[in-house]
């Protein structure tokens, strides 16, 4: 298979969501797909198991590869080391609800699976079971990416190039200036990294445009951007140990995450991601 999925289960997440975008994502054709069940404890029942069984039946039922694994352990480490040993083209992990493996707070598993991850993860945090249109295609039309001008977070471009050329996406690069005191900071140097980046995508033959803004508060701006332009898919790399000042520091991130209603491919290794078509 060029592609490999695994779908970390608890039983919490909305199976037709679930269905809905990794159906969407990838070609049948190319893609396996591995549900993983992962119990915590030796005494604690696989509560996920028949949730995993439904969505197995309705995955293999539409015609795709799909197989099932349950490990015994901890989630974090479970999930990274199956990912690993597959290996994984992408994680694709929902944060619908309030509780298991979706709860997204400081130290959660989703958040400590992205430190940890060999591959990009797709996060599913919509409070909606389907796009606000009602598509059951093209779900990915506009993808914000949003960039602090650093080589890291620019890591992403390499996953964005691939899945907007698969899903024949319009790409928005986006960019909120820092503070002005911030020492490691040189607008002029960042305007025309962007620049460059936007070019490069552009001739690859994406449609591509770059916005910055001038607010220092880039959080609220990703968030914003993403209701005002009607966006589809952030994308985005992850990186907290080379500066508290950073735009795309890990907090940023995990803000992002929490209260996005969009979903997110997020990329927090330096090394180029694989391919996901």
């Amino acid at each position: 298979m060029e592609n490999t999925i695994l779908l970390p289960l608890d039983g919490s997440e909305s199976v037709e969501e679930i269905l809905l975008y990794v159906t969407s994502i990838t070609p049948r054709e190319a893609t396996g797909i591995t549900l993983l069940t992962v119990i915590p404890d030796k005494d604690t029942e696989a509560g996920g198991d028949a949730h995993a069984g439904d969505i197995h039946e309705a995955l293999g039922t539409a015609g795709w590869s799909v197989s099932r694994e349950t490990r015994m352990g901890d989630p974090v480490e479970e999930i990274v080391k199956f990912a690993i040993l597959l290996p994984a083209s992408m994680l694709l992990m929902s944060t619908h609800g309030r509780s298991g493996l979706e709860r997204v707070r400081a130290g959660s598993v989703t958040e400590q699976v992205l430190k940890q991850s060999p591959c990009p993860v797709f996060i599913l945090h919509s409070t909606r079971a389907e796009p606000a249109d009602q598509r059951t295609e093209n779900l990915f039309r506009r993808i914000l990416v949003p960039l602090d001008g650093s080589e890291i977070s620019a890591s992403i471009l390499v996953c964005v190039e691939r899945f907007a050329k698969a899903h024949d996406s319009e790409v928005i690069l986006f960019h909120d200036e820092m503070d002005s005191d911030g020492k490691d900071y040189n607008r002029a140097a960042v305007k025309e990294a962007l620049q460059d980046q936007s070019v490069k995508l552009a001739n690859t033959g994406l449609k591509v445009s770059l916005d910055m803004s001038t607010y220092k508060r880039p959080i609220r701006e990703i968030l914003g951007k993403i209701d005002e332009m009607n966006i589809d898919l952030v994308s985005m790399a992850t990186h907290g140990a080379s500066g508290a000042r950073r735009a795309l520091d890990e907090s940023v991130t995990a803000e992002v995450i929490r209260h996005s209603n969009c979903p997110l491919l997020v990329w927090s290794a330096e090394p180029q991601c694989p391919p996901v078509t």
